[in-house]
């Protein structure tokens, strides 16, 4: 098998989830504690990267209203 092939996959994941973990030391996050988002991106390398960015940094993680119907931000 030719790794050398693989080479600059395996890196553009790793700058990949080293992005995505510098994001979520910086910035707050929601639905879930930090530790666990990082577990996510690191161990579903960069499945978990592509879904940290969908829910936190696209703005999709926003709630729309709590549990009991009030909006959150007011």
């Amino acid at each position: 098998m030719n790794f050398e092939a693989w080479l600059p996959i395996f890196v553009v994941a790793a700058v990949f989830s080293i992005a995505i973990l510098v994001h979520l030391a910086t910035h707050e996050v929601p639905f879930m504690p930090k530790w666990a988002w990082a577990l996510l991106v690191v161990f579903t390398m960069p499945l978990g990267g592509v879904i940290y960015l969908l829910v936190v940094v696209a703005g999709a993680g926003t709630l729309v209203e709590d549990a009991e119907g009030r909006d959150p931000q007011s």
